[in-house]
């Protein structure tokens, strides 16, 4: 897999089939972060859901894209909004609505729809 920071807030991957994750930059203004950690979940969760349609659809997934970009939003302070682009070129047409069902299946994608219960606790030992 590929991750590729092409500005703040602006993330894609790609797999090369090379099975190490490798970090690119296309600048020195970006950074792999906590937020770029987030987003990079969510578009391999999607890669992954998709990658297992294809296998199913017997679609091709070479150059199969998923960028990511978001947005902060105030209040508190968050990723009050994400686009992901999915760059399919050996998709066939007629599959185009069933991968959108597909990719909006990913565990993540869920799992933000309906948040979980977070507990926190800090302790000294």
């Amino acid at each position: 897999m590929r991750i590729v920071l092409h500005a703040p807030e602006d993330l894609s991957l790609t797999d090369f089939g090379d099975p190490e994750f490798k970090v690119v930059a296309d600048s020195d203004d970006v950074h792999f972060s906590a937020m770029e950690m987030f987003a990079t979940s969510i578009a391999l969760c999607t890669y992954s859901v998709l990658a297992s349609y294809a296998e199913q659809a017997g679609a091709d997934t070479a150059g199969l894209e998923v960028r990511m970009r978001w947005e902060y939003r105030e209040a508190p302070y968050r990723i009050g909004a994400i686009a992901m682009d999915v760059t399919w070129p050996g998709l066939p047409g007629n599959r185009l609505k069933a991968a959108q069902r597909a990719a909006e299946q990913c565990t993540l994608h869920h799992t933000l729809e309906v948040p979980p219960e977070i507990e926190t606790r800090v302790a000294t030992d």
